[in-house]
């Protein structure tokens, strides 16, 4: 027989007994994978179900305002800070007088701090604010929190946005474009910042001096400074109209907006009246304005699993807040009802909801966002597992 035969042979038998072969390297494999594909291992570090810190630093920017300087909590087990996109969010979660909070702080600084260990958010003491309340005033240097992954779609993108950003501020609402303005001033984000920051008078422009340094340093980033209660001829006065943003709009703009409701109506309006298509408006966490004064109280019953806790809940109050004040960590994150993460079906009763984003089959199936949700009667709430 020829070899041209032989190696035939030789082949067609290799190829019979290749489900054999292959059954016995199977059979000494474990069953467990001693390997992670990469792209996983990334996930993991760009987006972890939760993180730990401690307050490595506190830095008082007025009697109401204060920057706290987030390092890992190694001894809880987080090594590393997750990185993050210029405009989002963290949620941190907060145990005050047996009741468990959970709020959005804006990541205000460049992500390069996330990759030298180091997040910075920045708190505005807001009346009646019992988390704001807290961090201003018990907060110290060496208090633990658990916070989750940076969330959030606040952030520029080279294919949706144009390259020219024009960023509608007032009060708090400059946090995200200080992380904005910094990234740009890192080479990490690749576009034109025009921000125009509103605020009551000249104390109150607290990120002035680092805005500044960045503007001096940065031709890609310009800052106008708006004075609503203060004349001083080195700002503009009054509040941000119509004329303002044409004098600095160009022709191609994305405009983003952060702010008070009050801030995001106005502003709205504006822009509308300027026919600025909503495809190139962008907002922060915004949620409309609702005004509720039924102090009626209605029976709220949580339902997790085989877990059943009932407690009151006022007409004027979300489920969400209700189930906070008595120490129920149901999940949250945004409290705008934007995340969907505390998505939860309402198994009886009557409600009201705002600018809540929810799908059509979860309103059929009476699916609810308990963040942007209030009693209207007594309530039986399924929480998520």
């Amino acid at each position: 027989m020829s070899n041209k035969n032989l190696n035939h042979l030789h082949g067609e038998k290799e190829f019979l007994n290749l489900s054999r072969d292959r059954e016995k390297i199977i059979k000494k494999t474990s069953p467990k994978a001693n390997f992670e594909y990469t792209a996983n291992q990334l996930a993991k570090k760009l987006h972890p179900k939760e993180q730990f810190v401690k307050v490595a630093q506190i830095i008082s920017l007025n009697d109401h305002v204060k920057t706290f300087v987030l390092q890992p909590d190694e001894s809880a087990g987080t090594l590393k800070l997750a990185y993050f996109k210029p405009g989002q969010y963290i949620s941190i979660c907060v145990e005050i007088d047996g009741g468990i909070y959970s709020r959005p702080m804006t990541l205000c600084c460049s992500p390069k701090c996330a990759l030298k260990g180091e997040y910075r958010i920045t708190v505005y003491r807001v009346e009646n604010g019992i988390v704001s309340n807290f961090f201003l005033d018990e907060v110290k240097e060496g208090f633990h929190f658990k916070i989750s992954a940076p969330l959030g779609d606040f952030c520029y993108s080279s294919i949706r946005d144009h390259k020219n950003v024009l960023a509608l501020a007032n009060g708090y609402g400059i946090l995200p474009f200080i992380s904005m303005a910094e990234a740009i001033f890192d080479d990490l984000l690749d576009c034109h910042l025009t921000i125009l920051y509103e605020a009551k008078t000249k104390e109150d422009l607290v990120f002035k001096e680092k805005l500044d340094d960045i503007t001096c340093k940065s031709k890609n980033v310009t800052v106008v400074y708006v004075l609503s209660e203060e004349d001083d001829n080195e700002y503009e006065s009054g509040v941000i109209d119509k004329k303002l943003i044409l004098q600095f709009k160009g022709e191609e703009n994305s405009y983003f907006v952060s702010g008070s409701t009050s801030f995001y109506a106005r502003i709205n309006d504006l822009l509308k009246e300027l026919d600025i298509a909503k495809k190139f408006v962008r907002h922060d966490l915004f949620r409309g304005e609702i005004e509720l004064k039924n102090d009626e109280e209605f029976s709220l019953t949580v339902l997790c699993g085989e877990d059943k806790c009932t407690m009151k809940c006022r007409g004027s109050e979300t489920l969400l807040q209700a189930m906070e004040k008595n120490g129920i960590a149901a999940p949250n994150h945004c409290h705008v009802g934007v995340c969907g993460f505390c998505r939860s079906k309402l198994i009886s009763g009557k409600v009201k909801t705002i600018d809540e984003n929810i799908r059509m089959a979860d309103k059929v199936y009476n699916y609810v966002h308990p963040c942007v949700t209030y009693p209207e009667s007594d309530i039986i709430l399924q929480l998520p597992n």
